[in-house]
């Protein structure tokens, strides 16, 4: 009975039954959606493991009262905090270390500027992120031609 059917011909039966199921349950259920995308209302979004948006799922958190969840979601959101500081702190360093490389600063002088700028960051100051900053600032001041950290004197920043 099966022997009359081609594999060839099952595959373009197999693909047609695909497509009407997806447009069907496109057309049904993601109507208004995908009229916004056609008419180019709205671009499509394509999110990647790099791109992850913690804040999509906070919501879903918050639907639920259990006492635990709210206690990681403070320490996340502490975590999260610390995580955009240390991230603007990063730049900061970089821009700061490519300017006192063009002008040229004396070490006390880039040592002063440097405790200045840790001391707006106190959230990074008590982190586990310390180190890996001050790490940083020894990798970025090897680039400078006048001014060489080493670690510990790059961890003496901070205080």
């Amino acid at each position: 009975m099966f022997t009359n059917i081609s594999w060839g011909n099952y595959i373009i039966v197999v693909i047609l039954l695909l497509t009407i199921w997806y447009l069907f349950v496109g057309l049904r259920f993601y109507f208004d959606a995908l009229k916004e995308v056609i008419s180019g209302k709205r671009k499509l979004k394509f999110r990647g493991f790099e791109n992850a948006n913690y804040q999509d799922t906070e919501p879903e958190l918050k639907d639920q009262d259990s006492p635990e969840l709210t206690s990681n979601q403070t320490s996340f959101g502490e975590f999260d905090t610390t995580f955009q500081d240390v991230d603007a702190l990063v730049a900061r360093l970089k821009t700061f270390i490519a300017d006192a490389a063009k002008k040229k600063l004396v070490k006390k002088e880039f040592i002063y500027y440097l405790q200045l700028l840790l001391r707006e960051f106190p959230s990074v100051k008590n982190s586990p992120f310390n180190s890996s900053v001050s790490e940083l600032i020894v990798s970025q001041c090897e680039k400078l031609e006048s001014v060489n950290l080493t670690q510990k004197e790059a961890e003496a920043l901070w205080e």
